[in-house]
This record gives structure tokens, C-alpha cells and sequence, in this order.
């Protein structure tokens, strides 16, 4: 275990090095007292004599959930909270019934560790009996300035110690975004129609017109910095954050009148507050242009012709660490691995079971080459064992392999792994092999189908996430009469569940919608296509590659029905969009470009669809080369 060793000894070097706020007070007496009195330092601490759990979460100014561990291998977080609005107990965020809900301690994602991780500063550790035992309760100095350790050897010396305040405001999103979610992606998989998920500020913030072209027009971009100083508690009331607001937009002309409501406020209107829950509510940090009244999760429109792409895979400073990045974690597992070792011998089932809980914990926190070698040893005391565990094991192996570039070591694994007792396993194995071999895809998922039938019942949502794969291999076949019916039932599988993949649902009436163009049908296709717009629309916001490519779709039904302006309108809004995600310069922005192009000669408008055109093959022999089948496709339409 070289390779993991030496991160894991990196991770502790640093981990030495942080100090407490306490040592921080000597020199910084206001900041610290200030601090002191906000939310943040008060995020996490002991329960008192008496109380629902061992540890009590949050500053309390919302809410108060109690956490406790309730054996080596368990942390329960209970059913009822207390919320300071009410002064009553109510259901614990997240919570459907009163029930407590249990997690493995060492889970792969690492659940309940990561919820003490930002909830306290410094590394988390395991006492006697695996006790999770957080250095500092709350967060503290250091949970953004990093260790101090140096910083007090030198005497307050100037580089010493990192300074959050010289960050961009995306590597800020990205240190926040460490506890607050970060903004993985202007694409990712949120459901922006779900209230919770407005507690993920930095995806929110991310989103918005003013985050994203400030750095552009403005000396002092828009950040989290902006309007909040983690030094001192959350400013209260809307004349601080309108303030905010005018230093960037000091004459705004509204085309509704607020002069009849002068209750209202910038953030108000454009930050709204949602209530997730009778008990709570959160600001809606998407700023934007929100109906009066109307929903209050996704802007309705927006008055911006240009996004600027957002980045989402920042690189920090030299030196710069996040502290509270669920990679800090990795010690922990790696400790109660070597700790079960210790107990139980080296060929335990529990040893295993932590050997591959480590190994899933790297693989998805950034480390995947040493991940390698625990996910092996694991995979190697099931064989010894006759664990039936062990086709598991070899799944999360292959799918290591795979990610790391070794398909046919991956392959080999799925192979094994499909062939075992377990028939979830065999059905995702399967459905990976179908991925991975194209060739034989269609034998390979036509047995996932029949294992996850078997294994789930014929209404389950992996069902339909395999028969929608299944359907777009048998149109690669050009298989569309074989692939229609598959595509009929998925759709109706998803609609039938209560808690639906939405994405899903959408890439599904999609892939319908455009095999049911192919025989013509226009009117039940544009049927289809415009309800699975409004879906996007509902579920996604108004930027989203779902939201792009319904319009496309409808677009192309529109315009054989020879709706030429139809067509032209919703090939401008997939434009719009995927500029917005993906930036000028790229290849889905060229697509859009070109259908826009072809369409306008085809209304009559021969020279703004060249140039059109021109644009899009410029794009193409950019990104994509001289010779790729794009840019042909574009210089036929040219030449005609």
C-alpha cells in the first residue's frame, strides 16, 4: 500500500500542523471574539445532560439536530429537531417520518463523517471504539485559513498562512462550496425545483447572471466575500445587501411598479426566501428576475442577452488547501482498517468490508490510484472466504479499472461479477458490459434486463435506465420498429414512480420523440417533445444540455411541418443555453449555430444563414478539425 501510504501520510503532516483558534486569539482578539458569536462557531458542539443525542448540530439560530453514534459501526442522526421559530420539536431535515435514520460510520461516501467534518475545524479522528472524535466543535480560524501551525511559529509572519479574501470568487465557491455544496457543474444533476437543494448556496450563486459576468464588468467581482464577512455573524435586515446590490447597479429602471410596494428590497424580489419546510426557510441565492408571484426556485427570464461560462474545475493557489474537502477524511477509514486488522486478523469479513469501504471513499474523493490497492484486497479475502460479497468487490473494482483507463482488466472483472449470485450486481455488471463492448451490447443488456427484472421487479427504475440503453442500441442498429415498444415502457415506468429520475424521464421522451419524427409522425412527436420541454423547464431552470436539446428536437419537428420561425425561435434558445454552459467556442454552441444557419436559407435569408454557417464551420475546424464529419456537413450546406 505504498502509493496510499504516502497521500495518507501527506494528509497527516498537515493535519499536524493545526493549532486551535485559541491560538489565534492572542494576536486577533477582535476577529476572534467577533467570530466567536456567529453561526459557524457555533455549528457543532457536546449535547447537554439529558438531551435526544450526543452531539448536538447547528448554531441553533434555525435549528438544532442531535446526532449520536451508536456502535462502531453506526451513527444515527434522530427523527425531530428543535426549530428556533417555533420553539417546537418537528421532523429532522430531510426526514419523512419521525423515525431515526442510521449510517454506517464508513460508509464509501462518507455520510455521517462528513457532517462532523464541517461542523469542526481540524481533522477528524477515530478514539477507542472507533469513536469519531472531532478536533474542534465548530468552525473555526482555521477551517478556512488552513492549519495555523506555521503561522504561530513565525510570529504572524506575511505568507505564513492562507488568506481566503485573495481568492477569484470561483476558487471561493470552491472553498465554501467544500461544506455548502459546491458548483459542480452549470449541467449537473440537481432538480432545481426541489426547495431543499436551495440550502447549497454556492450552486445557486454559480448559476446567476451577476455571479457570472461581474468579473467582466466590475472592479470588485461578485463572491461569497461580497456580502458576507466569516469573521463576524450574518448580517440581519435589507438595507445591508440593497446597499450591495447599488454598488453595481446604482440606477435601475423596473418595468413593474415597486413604488406601490416600498416594502420590497432587491433581494427580496431578485433573492427571494423559499420555505423548504413549515419549519425553515433559505434565501435563493440564483439571483435573478423572479415573478410577482410566482415560483420562487428558478428565474422566470433574465435581461442578460450574454451569460459567461462559470468554471467548475478550479484550480487553487500553490499551497492552498481546502480543509473541510471530504478528502481529509481518508486517515480516518484508513485507521479503521488497520484497526480491524488488528483485532480480527487479516482475512476477517470486516477487514474486507473496510478495505473496500476505503477504496470507494478514494476512488470518489480524487485518489483513485490508490484506491486500487485496497479495492484488491478486499476482492482478495472474499475469495479466501467464499464471501458472496466478493462479485461486489469485483464490480467496484472493474468500475476502478475502467475510470482508470484499464478497459480490458475492467471488462474482465464486469465479466466475473455478472456471473455471480447476486443479480443486482450481475444486472449493473451486465449493463457496464453492454457500455464497454458495443459490438455485443445488445446480448449484453437484454441480460441485464432479464437480472434486474428478477432482482427489482419489472417496474423498478434501473429497469427503465436499461431498457432506454437498451432502445439507443438497437437505433444504432437503425433498429427503430425493435426499439420504440422498450422506449413506451420505460417512459411508462417513470411516470408510474413516485420519486422519478427526471433526467431520465426527459432522455427517454427524447429519444422517442426523435425516433418518432424518423416515421413521420410529427404531431404526436411535437406532443411529446413540448411536454418534455416543460419538464426541463420545471425541473431544471432555464439553462440546462436537457433544456437544449428538447429545443433542437422540437425545432427539427417544427421545421418539417415547415414552421420555419418556430423552428428558427427554439434553434436560438438551444444556442442561447449552451453558450451559456459550454462557452462560443465549442462544438454543441457550432451544432446550434448550423441548425440556425440551414433553417434561415431555407426561409429566404441566404446571406445571414451563410454567415451563419461560416461561423459554425469556423467553430467546428477549431475544435474539431478541418476533416471531421461536422465540418464536411457544414461546407455541403455552404456549397448548395
Amino acid at each position: 500500500m505504498r502509493i496510499l501510504m504516502a497521500g495518507l501520510l501527506f494528509l497527516a503532516a498537515a493535519h499536524g500542523q493545526f493549532v486551535g483558534s485559541s491560538a489565534c486569539q492572542p494576536c486577533h482578539a477582535g476577529k476572534f471574539e467577533t467570530q466567536a458569536k456567529s453561526a459557524h462557531a457555533r455549528a457543532l458542539k457536546a449535547a447537554e445532560p439529558g438531551a435526544r443525542g450526543q452531539w448536538a448540530f447547528g448554531a441553533g439560530q434555525k435549528a438544532t439536530t442531535w446526532v449520536s453514534q451508536t456502535s462502531d459501526q453506526s451513527v444515527v442522526e434522530h427523527g425531530l429537531s428543535y426549530y428556533a421559530n417555533t420553539k417546537l420539536l418537528g421532523l429532522t431535515p430531510g426526514h419523512d417520518t419521525s423515525a431515526d435514520i442510521t449510517y454506517r460510520t464508513f460508509d464509501p461516501v462518507g455520510t455521517a463523517l462528513r457532517c462532523f467534518r464541517c461542523h469542526s475545524t481540524g481533522p477528524v479522528s477515530l478514539g477507542p471504539g472507533y469513536k469519531v472524535q472531532p478536533s474542534e466543535p465548530g468552525i473555526r480560524c482555521e477551517a478556512c485559513h488552513g492549519p495555523g501551525g506555521a503561522h504561530v511559529k513565525a510570529g504572524g509572519g506575511l505568507g505564513s498562512i492562507q488568506n481566503p479574501s485573495k481568492l477569484n470568487p470561483t476558487e471561493l465557491n470552491e472553498l465554501c462550496g467544500a461544506c455548502h455544496r459546491q458548483a459542480s457543474s452549470l449541467d449537473d444533476d440537481t432538480d432545481w425545483s426541489n426547495p431543499w437543494n436551495l440550502r447549497h448556496q454556492p450552486s445557486y450563486l454559480h448559476r446567476a447572471a451577476c455571479f457570472r459576468n461581474s468579473p467582466g464588468t466590475s472592479k470588485q467581482p461578485l463572491s461569497c466575500l461580497t456580502c458576507h464577512d466569516a469573521h463576524e455573524p450574518i448580517k440581519k435586515g435589507s438595507a445591508f445587501y440593497d446597499a450591495k446590490c447599488a454598488t453595481c447597479h446604482p440606477k435601475v429602471t423596473h418595468k413593474t411598479n415597486i413604488a406601490v410596494t416600498p416594502q420590497k428590497s432587491c433581494i427580496s424580489c431578485h433573492m427571494p426566501s423559499v420555505s423548504t419546510s413549515k419549519n425553515l426557510s433559505f434565501v435563493n441565492h440564483w439571483i435573478g428576475i423572479y415573478e410577482q408571484p410566482g415560483p420562487k426556485l428558478a428565474p422566470t427570464r433574465r435581461t442578460v442577452k450574454a451569460l459567461q461560462p462559470s468554471p467548475v474545475a478550479v484550480v487553487l493557489p500553490a499551497g492552498f488547501t481546502v480543509p473541510a474537502s471530504p478528502a481529509t477524511l481518508a486517515p480516518v477509514y484508513q485507521k479503521a482498517l488497520e484497526e480491524r486488522e488488528r483485532e480480527l486478523g487479516p482475512n476477517h469479513p470486516q477487514v474486507a468490508r473496510a478495505a473496500s469501504d476505503l477504496g470507494l471513499f478514494l476512488m470518489q474523493n480524487g485518489s483513485p490510484e490508490a484506491a486500487e490497492t485496497p479495492l484488491r484486497k478486499a476482492i482478495g479475502i472474499d475469495e479466501k472466504n467464499g464471501d458472496p460479497q466478493v462479485d461486489a468487490s469485483r464490480e467496484n473494482l472493474a468500475g476502478l479499472l475502467e475510470a482508470n483507463g484499464k478497459q480490458d482488466a475492467a471488462i474482465a472483472l464486469f465479466h466475473a461479477a455478472s456471473e455471480g449470485k447476486d443479480l443486482k450486481v450481475a444486472a449493473r455488471s451486465l449493463a457496464s458490459l453492454g457500455r464497454l463492448d458495443r459490438p455485443n451490447a445488445e446480448l449484453y443488456y437484454r441480460k441485464a434486463l432479464a437480472a434486474e427484472e428478477k432482482a427489482s421487479g419489472p417496474t423498478d427504475r434501473r429497469v427503465a435506465v436499461i431498457l432506454h440503453e437498451l432502445a439507443l442500441t438497437l437505433r444504432e442498429k437503425q433498429d427503430d420498429p425493435s426499439a420504440e415498444p422498450l422506449l413506451r415502457r420505460a417512459l411508462s415506468i417513470q411516470e408510474k414512480l413516485a420519486k422519478p429520475d427526471f433526467r431520465l424521464t426527459v432522455a427517454i421522451m427524447n429519444t422517442l420523440g426523435n425516433l418518432i419524427e424518423g416515421t413521420r409522425r410529427f404531431d404526436e412527436a411535437e406532443k411529446l417533445e413540448r411536454a418534455a420541454l416543460k419538464l426541463a423547464e420545471d425541473k431544471f431552470g432555464p439553462e440546462s444540455a436537457e433544456l437544449s436539446m428538447t429545443c433542437t428536437n422540437l425545432a427539427d419537428i417544427l421545421w418539417n411541418k415547415r414552421d420555419l420561425p418556430g423552428a428558427g425561435q427554439l434553434y436560438r434558445r438551444a444556442l442561447t443555453i449552451d453558450i451559456s454552459l459550454h462557452g462560443l467556442e465549442s462544438s454543441e454552441t457550432a451544432a446550434d449555430i448550423a441548425n440556425l444557419g440551414m433553417v434561415s436559407k431555407e426561409a429566404g435569408q441566404t446571406a445571414a444563414g451563410e454567415n451563419l454557417l461560416r461561423q459554425a464551420l469556423a467553430i467546428y475546424e477549431k475544435t474539431l478539425g478541418p476533416d471531421s464529419a461536422q465540418a464536411k456537413f457544414v461546407r455541403q450546406n455552404l456549397a448548395r
